[in-house]
């Protein structure tokens, strides 16, 4: 790509900022699936997606739009502001993660083990958590414990077989971790103040937004898999549209 855009470039950026604020609209309106207390949902999805194939703040815009103006009309409005924010900052981040580890000649390995690396310890800890404390694993442990194994045995799989895996995809993983990672942090911070303006001790309050996560984790685990997964089968046409 071209340091300086050119004009079908630039119009490129704003049409596919509409589809994708219009998909992640969609996505959200059809397919946000109550399970086990939660919501299922592949907005997020879509933005890290977005930033993949377009770029990040191209791809954050699209995700705030899509996401904030569903929360907007949906009865969620109070959370409409936290929405418009983290949208942005998980596409601009998955985007900017994304370029500079592509851009890089070294295949990033240590990048990806030690996604694995995180991603495997966090479906540990779930599963012994569920373990000890309700002596099962069922519910939202069965289905959050093996999203991060799967994630993490997939990170830790791309850095050991470096030659059979492009610069690209590689990035992508990373990317797309870094910017739901980003995710989670704003999810949970967003919580801790909700809870103690309400009354709740900052200590109190942050072990309840930690343990109130789990359909943040469930929806970055989508996010991540399929988002990378489509990357990687859209990446060529997108690049061929855009440098036409």
């Amino acid at each position: 790509m071209k340091s300086s855009k050119t004009t079908h470039q630039k119009i490129m950026d704003i049409t596919f900022i509409g589809v994708f604020a219009a998909l992640s609209y969609i996505v959200l309106a059809v397919l946000f699936i109550p399970f086990a207390d939660m919501y299922i949902h592949f907005g997020n999805l879509v933005v890290v997606l977005a930033a993949l194939l377009i770029g990040g703040w191209q791809g954050g815009l699209a995700g705030s739009i899509g996401m904030g103006f569903f929360d907007l009309f949906s009865g969620y409005a109070t959370s409409a502001p936290k929405t418009f924010l983290l949208k942005f900052l998980i596409g601009l981040t998955a985007g900017l993660v994304y370029r500079f580890f592509a851009s890089r000649k070294r295949f990033p390995s240590v990048a990806l083990f030690i996604s694995g690396g995180i991603s495997v310890l966090l479906g540990a800890a779930i599963t012994v958590y569920s373990v000890t404390e309700y002596h099962a694993f069922t519910g939202r442990s069965a289905i959050l414990a093996p999203v991060f194994f799967l994630i993490g045995v997939l990170c830790i799989v791309f850095g050991l077989l470096k030659k059979r895996f492009s610069q690209k995809n590689a990035a992508a993983v990373i990317g797309a971790v870094c910017g739901m990672a980003v995710n989670i942090v704003g999810e949970t911070l967003w919580k801790v103040v909700t809870f103690t303006l309400a009354g709740s001790s900052v200590q109190a309050a942050f072990t309840t937004a930690v343990l109130g996560q789990a359909s943040t984790l469930i929806n970055a685990g989508i996010a991540v898999i399929g988002g990378v997964a489509l990357f990687t089968a859209l990446e060529k046409p997108f690049t061929k549209i855009y440098n036409k």
